[in-house]
């Protein structure tokens, strides 16, 4: 047992030595030779190289293929219609003609209103009155309906019992009530 105790301890001795050495060891950077260095910075040269030489190529991709685009676009694409001539920008200090306006009308009257705005306008009126008295229908059919149900289901009170609602039977049918219910149901079918 003590040789057992013994061999344990000298491996968790050797254990803890070991993960302390490699864990707690302080890093000590390498300083690199003249030629690593030279070595370095012509491989982060090349990167560079290779990097610009990718990102040319893949411009010069995307600009062929928008190109590609463009004349499909132009050959399939119908005549567009000829817009016209701008007019000539004014020299300075002169300000272009302002287009004509309709005479205004007198003091309280108003512009003739165009027929088909005339006939919109009945129409939309016409369209209200419909949907007010559908409205009204509704409304009433509902509220004769709330109060059909009113009728059908007096409201109970707190405390007072569910059996209320349920007139013909006064109590439950208990084996003890069996006998009065009916007597009590022919009570009040007379």
């Amino acid at each position: 047992m003590k040789l057992i105790q013994a061999a344990s301890a000298i491996a968790l001795a050797a254990a803890t030595t070991t993960a302390f050495a490699w864990y707690a060891a302080p890093y000590q950077p390498v300083a690199p030779t003249a030629d690593q260095h030279k070595a370095f910075i012509e491989q982060q040269q090349a990167m560079m190289e290779q990097h610009d030489k990718a990102m040319r190529e893949a411009f010069e991709a995307q600009r062929r293929f928008a190109e590609q685009q463009l004349a499909w676009a132009d050959q399939n694409r119908p005549a567009w219609p000829a817009f016209p001539e701008r007019p000539a920008m004014p020299e300075f200090g002169q300000y272009p003609e302002a287009p004509e306006f309709p005479e205004m009308p007198e003091f309280g009257q108003f512009p003739a209103m165009p027929e088909s705005l005339d006939a919109r306008r009945k129409e939309m009126d016409a369209y209200r009155e419909q949907a007010k008295q559908r409205i009204e229908e509704h409304r009433e059919a509902m509220k004769q309906w709330s109060e059909e149900r009113r009728a059908q289901h007096p409201t109970r009170h707190i405390g007072e019992p569910l059996s209320r609602a349920f007139p013909e039977r006064p109590y439950p049918m208990m084996p003890q009530h069996q006998a009065q219910a009916p007597a009590a149901s022919s009570a009040q079918t007379r």
